[in-house]
């Protein structure tokens, strides 16, 4: 079987998870759900339905830096409309990109932690 991306990893400091926590709730409609114990390290798992997709990681060092060359997560999403009005209504800056070649809408946003996260919309 071929690979595909199972989760991503966020660290932050408290307080920013907090922050992440509510953030992906509104604009994804992300929630919280099980996570194991990890030796006391605390955070989140945010959950797409029964999946854990976004994995918090507090570390009350980590100040927002890259990590290596990470540098975005990409997402196929659907309702253009209503994540502009989502965004809009929240007070969410978001960049707008048209490919009109593959017909294909990305909106950039950052989160809390500054994890950029692409939102790729297909025209139908």
């Amino acid at each position: 079987p071929k690979p595909f991306i199972h989760h991503i990893g966020i660290t932050a400091p408290a307080e920013v998870l907090a922050e992440v926590v509510s953030f992906y709730d509104i604009v994804l409609g992300l929630k919280p759900g099980y996570r194991p114990e990890f030796d006391g390290i605390s955070g989140y798992w945010l959950y797409s339905g029964d999946h854990p997709m976004i994995h918090l990681l507090e570390d009350e060092n980590r100040q927002g830096e890259k990590s290596g060359s990470f540098d975005h997560i990409a997402l196929r999403c659907s309702g253009l409309t209503e994540m502009i009005s989502t965004l809009e209504n929240n007070g969410i800056d978001f960049f707008r990109f048209e490919s009109k070649e593959t017909s294909q809408i990305q909106l950039f946003i950052s989160d809390p932690s500054g994890t950029t996260i692409e939102l790729n919309f297909f025209e139908s």
